[in-house]
């Protein structure tokens, strides 16, 4: 079921979203959609990771380590 939500926004946000809309045959409410479903992955997110770096039997591994892991199953394909 869908419900409407008010808000307000400055003008300058209000002509970025018009602008965009207008190029991307779009509706505003399809971009605040967006917008908001977006935001809130992120953050589901970073809830994720801060729930995985408390975990005692987590593994970090540098960046580099990662790149050589990947490198190495892209070789066995």
């Amino acid at each position: 079921m869908k419900k409407n939500i008010s808000l307000s926004l400055d003008e300058e946000l209000i002509e970025r979203v018009g602008k965009i809309c207008r190029v991307s045959e779009r509706t505003k409410s399809w971009f605040v959609k967006k917008a908001v479903e977006n935001y809130l992955e992120e953050i589901e997110d970073v809830e994720i990771a801060a729930q995985r770096s408390l975990d005692p039997i987590t593994e970090f591994i540098t960046e580099d380590k990662l790149k050589r892991q990947l490198k190495k199953e892209k070789e066995k394909i």
